[in-house]
């Protein structure tokens, strides 16, 4: 998504205001939309994760949610779904998801305002890591963590975790999200973990 695309800025409670570009959203600190789904494997029991391009403008590097977007003005959280197959080639309806609600983030940092109503949602998948089909100039690879491993990160003293294939990733190689947003999430995956017995 390029700097210049319109985004609608909405206030805290999701009602839409105006338009406006990503870069101006992201520079005032205004509220904007967006869609988060993880990806569980609920058979295996982990969460996948993605490890952000080297190339990203925001958080090079860094490992953050399966499939992120922001929603650009007009769209809704269905729009968001495209998010999966274009990051990771997942095909999904949107009825196929969970939601687990929506989660108000800040995150201000010197060069970034962010101020997101979240659209959050899980879906589960028991396809191997290997078959997924990576957008390149998104994401660099997958990770699979336990859902154990996964629930510590809502745990601030947790410094490290340690992945399916036994790589040890520190807390500092996570995107900042706080630990309300990984306890949100964990909730989720118990609520479906119940619905699906």
């Amino acid at each position: 998504m390029s700097e210049s695309e319109q985004l609608m800025v909405v206030d805290s409670t999701g009602q839409p205001l105006y338009p406006a570009t990503r870069k101006k959203i992201h520079h005032e600190g205004l509220w904007h939309e967006t869609f988060h789904c993880f990806v569980i494997n609920l058979e295996e029991g982990h969460v996948i994760l993605k490890q952000r391009a080297k190339q990203k403008k925001d958080f090079p590097e860094l490992i953050d949610i399966t499939a992120a977007g922001h929603l650009l003005a007009g769209e809704t959280p269905r729009d968001g779904i495209r998010e999966l197959e274009e990051e990771i080639g997942l095909v999904r309806q949107f009825e196929q998801l969970f939601p687990l609600g929506v989660f108000l983030e800040e995150l201000i940092l010197e060069d970034l305002k962010d101020r997101e109503r979240v659209h959050l949602f899980l879906t589960d998948e028991s396809m191997p890591l290997e078959r997924y089909v990576l957008q390149t100039e998104e994401v660099s690879r997958l990770i699979a963590l336990p859902f154990s491993e996964f629930d510590r990160l809502a745990d601030e003293t947790a410094e490290t975790f340690k992945t399916v294939d036994q790589e040890i990733i520190r807390r500092d190689q996570f995107v900042l999200h706080p630990s309300a947003y990984f306890r949100r999430v964990n909730e989720g995956i118990q609520a479906y973990r119940v619905q699906q017995t």
